[in-house]
Formats: structure tokens, C-alpha cells, sequence
């Protein structure tokens, strides 16, 4: 299935080259992650409870680089989605 269609939102963008994006599917939820390092990631979700599950390990204090401020803003949109 391709990206068309459904919502869309940006969680973080500091480049064209790294970015991360929610697509939502009906009750789907594709999380695309764009790396200068690693090239493109995806990530399917088949509830929201699951990819907020995820969020919360892939941006957990321990892993995360930037600020907390950031984090909370990061993990802020996978809630409002």
C-alpha cells in the first residue's frame, strides 16, 4: 500500500533527509522515519495504543539526544494523532 490517502502529520523534520511522519490508514498507522544514515524506515501499526507503545520506547529518555522539552513535543504528536 502506498502513502496515499488518510492523515498526515510531521513529528519532526530538521532536514529533507531527516524527518519522521504519520500516515493514518483508518485504524492504521504508518510511521515513516527518513535518516541521512539510514536511509527510510517504516513502521506499521495496527492500533494507535501499539505506535504509542513504540513512541515511547523509540524516543524513551535513555535513547534520546536532544532535549526533554523536544521529547515531550515529539511524544505530544503521537498522542494527538
Amino acid at each position: 500500500m502506498g502513502q496515499q490517502g488518510g492523515k498526515k502529520m510531521n513529528v519532526y523534520k530538521t532536514d529533507n533527509w531527516n524527518q519522521m511522519n504519520i500516515h493514518q490508514h483508518g485504524r492504521r498507522y504508518v510511521v515513516s522515519e527518513i535518516s541521512s544514515v539510514e536511509g527510510e524506515l517504516t513502521y506499521d501499526f495496527e492500533s494507535r495504543q501499539e505506535m504509542q507503545r513504540w513512541a515511547e520506547q523509540r524516543f524513551s529518555a535513555s535513547n534520546f539526544d536532544g532535549t526533554e522539552e523536544e521529547r515531550a513535543e515529539i511524544l505530544g504528536k503521537f498522542k494527538r494523532v
